[in-house]
């Protein structure tokens, strides 16, 4: 499956949103059925699928992420966060 890069820039909540979504996506759950405060782990998104995720955020926002970045920040909330702080360093 291929992901289209975003057309309006992202905030931390649409962020949020986004990858709940993806998550669920993988997880076979609703997207109103992942916390963003629950870590990934815990839904089940195995390494394969944190793997596709990564993928999947690089051709969203443009970024080159490293493939740990989800184990380092294992939360939606915190993955994020941080997304939000990389692309705007990317800006600078």
């Amino acid at each position: 499956m291929s992901i289209a890069p975003y057309t309006v820039e992202p905030t931390e909540a649409s962020l949020k949103t986004w990858l709940a979504e993806r998550v669920a996506e993988y997880v076979r759950l609703t997207p109103d059925q992942i916390r963003s405060d629950t870590p990934l782990a815990d839904y089940g998104l195995d390494s394969v699928y944190a793997l596709t995720l990564n993928a999947d955020i690089e051709d969203y926002l443009g970024l080159t992420l490293d493939n740990a970045l989800m184990w380092d920040h294992p939360t939606i909330d915190a993955l994020s966060k941080v997304l939000i702080e990389m692309m705007a360093l990317e800006k600078a």
